[in-house]
């Protein structure tokens, strides 16, 4: 049965690879810079709303069908997440967010990068950086933020993080 598996899956990649591979390929450079720029003021925009608790600003930059995983493994919907903001449980104390990655396919991008923020979350604070992963969809002629996915990193990785110790 695990070699069925395995053979569906390795068929499936086989079958999609050359797809998504081929998507990014039909990005030119100078329209992958220019929506590296768009998706990064967008990515501004929203982490000063976040840093502020502007719910208002990330209704507009959140899709609708927004899951967002956060650090501690908890799965967020767009309306969770602006709960969040309103209630005033999440709170960023100090925020910095860098070393970004971007794969363009398309009318989707996916936005890796490290987060080295501190953020008071219902009460406990964590200091622990993060590695992130974003994507976000055109939708309508708008860029919108439809998933987010955080991991800590561990505590023997962390100080080696280039980004966070500048």
């Amino acid at each position: 049965m695990r070699i069925l598996r395995a053979l569906v899956m390795l068929s499936t990649l086989t079958i999609t690879m050359p797809g998504l591979l081929s998507a990014q390929e039909q990005v030119g450079a100078g329209q992958a810079s220019a929506i590296e720029k768009e998706i990064l003021s967008i990515e501004t925009l929203k982490n000063d709303a976040m840093q502020k608790g502007d719910a208002k600003v990330l209704g507009q930059i959140y899709s609708d069908s927004l899951i967002f995983v956060n650090a501690r493994g908890r799965v967020l919907t767009k309306q969770d997440r602006m709960k969040e903001f309103d209630s005033g449980n999440v709170k960023y104390v100090s925020f910095r967010q860098g070393d970004y990655q971007f794969h363009i396919y398309g009318n989707t991008t996916i936005v890796t990068g490290i987060a080295c923020s501190v953020v008071d979350y219902h009460g406990r604070v964590n200091r622990i950086p993060r590695r992130f992963t974003s994507t976000y969809v055109k939708l309508d002629g708008h860029w919108r933020f439809v998933a987010h996915q955080a991991t800590l990193v561990s505590d023997d990785n962390a100080d080696n993080l280039q980004y966070c110790s500048n």
